[in-house]
């Protein structure tokens, strides 16, 4: 042990001992291991929660764009989504079904948009006739608004069918896992969804001929 020397009243010496460094314990315990492990997890989910964003955020947008009530809305469903995966990250044991999920979830809260807009839209007066928006001015002439137009004026479920299916090519099995139906329903709901689609793209002869 190494001493440091003091000198006294009486010219004597007296070694005092040195100072011993703290207990190794103190920094390596069990309960500052615990809390670096708790770090280095949540780390690892934000890092591996990103990863996620940057691979399937342009997808779910777009899928989102046509799924939602109305325009400008898909960003905020998309933003809203991905919140609730970081919540539910820990459950989510497959990380192939994690697609789904966010897809799934958007769907969800488009649903539950669509019911906000109902209860507003009903208690809301009727705007004057000749009060057409610019957005719906400029949805005639674009194929693909009126599309999209179209698709927000079928039911939550067969428009959720005709994007999974039409839009993303995806199989009947893969929409009933992400929309927890069954196959039959999905064949139902895509096969209702595109005659209501149909009538509302296609005008009737009667249309046709007053035009």
């Amino acid at each position: 042990m190494s001493e440091i020397g003091a000198s006294h009243a009486s010219n004597q010496v007296v070694t005092l001992p040195a100072p011993m460094s703290a207990p190794l314990e103190a920094t390596t315990g069990p309960e500052v291991t615990r809390a670096r492990s708790r770090r280095q997890r949540r780390q690892d989910d934000q890092d591996q929660i990103l990863a996620t964003y940057e691979r399937h955020h342009r997808e779910l947008v777009r899928f989102a764009s046509l799924v939602a009530p109305e325009p400008g809305m898909a960003e905020d469903l998309v933003q809203e989504a991905f919140v609730k995966l970081y919540s539910a990250w820990r459950r989510i044991d497959d990380p192939s079904r994690v697609g789904g999920y966010l897809r799934s979830t958007v769907l969800n809260l488009a649903r539950g948009r669509a019911r906000h807009l109902g209860v507003i839209r009903r208690n809301r007066p009727d705007p004057h006739p000749d009060a057409a928006s610019a957005e719906s001015r400029a949805m005639v002439n674009d194929d693909r608004d009126r599309v999209v137009a179209a698709l927000r004026r079928l039911s939550a479920r067969q428009r959720a069918c005709l994007v999974l299916r039409h839009y993303e090519d995806r199989s009947e099995s893969e929409i009933a896992e992400i929309l927890d139906i069954s196959i039959g329903s999905v064949r139902t709901h895509v096969h209702r969804g595109m005659q209501a689609l149909t009538a509302l793209l296609d005008p009737s002869p009667r249309e046709e001929a007053r035009s």
